[in-house]
């Protein structure tokens, strides 16, 4: 391999790499993804890998019949993301979220918890 080869394989993985981790995933939440919990929550706060953009950042919740629950009143400061729950009934509920990162791209992605 010629060094001017190696040095364009190694550039295109070093852009490569950088775009793989430039977008912003769930990395946990309150109530945690899939849980069971026996007390409802006021809220429900997702962490995000990267930061985002608040103007472009939305998390919802809905109950089993797919109706909006949450106050719709998203919050984010930095990487994290919350939203106001009013006094929900035992059941199973649905997080949604819907994120632009600092660098643009955008993601979104789901999870359930239940109340007992």
């Amino acid at each position: 391999m010629n060094t001017r080869h190696l040095i364009t394989v190694l550039t295109v993985s070093l852009i490569l790499a950088g775009l793989a981790h430039a977008h912003a995933f769930l990395d946990h939440a309150d109530p945690k993804v899939g849980s069971t919990i026996h007390d409802p929550p006021s809220q429900v706060t997702v962490w995000m890998t990267e930061g985002l953009e608040p103007a472009f950042s939305k998390l919802q919740v809905f109950d089993a019949k797919g109706v909006e629950v949450d106050s719709k009143d998203t919050k984010v400061n930095g990487s994290t993301m919350t939203v106001s729950l009013p006094r929900l009934a035992p059941g199973k509920y649905r997080v949604s979220w819907q994120v632009v990162a600092v660098d643009t791209h955008r993601t979104s992605g789901s999870f359930d918890f239940t109340i007992q």
